[in-house]
């Protein structure tokens, strides 16, 4: 039963890492977190009682930068809301328990890339390959707040924003073809 857990865990979670859709990505979600709960409490009925356990104390590194290791999965953070001004947006992530020093972030300037590892356990990404509109990637931040994560992207050039991410010019595309 406890391999046959492990295997449906692992396969959760390779599902986790592919899926797009914000509906799926919550019911995988909460499937793994049961799966989890699961295992949890068949490993704490199987366990020997302290008595007979004899363990040395791993250390734990308190080292600040965020090891980057490329056979690390992700869950994708699709669901988020924006604001803008003239001068920027900010996008608004709904994520508890983020430590500012375990974050990676790529800002480019038609592109971010946003990397929160170890948040309870997993690894959350936020990113849009192809933005609206050019940024300043110097200018951009991220700033953890006990609930939720703000990102702000600096535009290039003050105006507004019809969406985050880009669209091709239908009319132009339609003429074309």
């Amino acid at each position: 039963m406890a391999e046959e857990l492990a295997l449906d865990l692992e396969e959760l979670r390779q599902l986790q890492s592919i899926a797009k859709r914000p509906r799926i990505l919550s019911l995988l979600s909460s499937e793994i977190r049961n799966l989890e709960k699961l295992q949890t409490s068949n490993e704490v009925a199987k366990a020997p009682t302290p008595a007979t356990v004899s363990q040395i104390p791993t250390p734990i590194s308190t080292s600040g930068k965020v090891p980057v290791n490329p056979a690390l999965s992700y869950v994708t953070l699709a669901s988020f809301s924006w604001d803008q001004d003239n001068d920027k947006v900010k996008i608004y992530v709904s994520l508890e328990g983020v430590n500012q020093e375990k974050i990676q972030t790529e800002f480019k300037p038609m592109s971010f890339d946003v990397k929160f590892h170890d948040v309870q356990g997993k690894n959350y990404r936020c990113a849009i390959p192809k933005l609206n509109k050019d940024i300043v990637p110097e200018k951009c931040k991220v700033l953890v707040k006990p609930t939720r994560v703000v990102i702000t992207l600096f535009k290039a050039s003050k105006g507004n924003w019809s969406d985050l991410h880009y669209k091709e010019d239908k009319v132009i595309a339609n003429n074309i073809g």
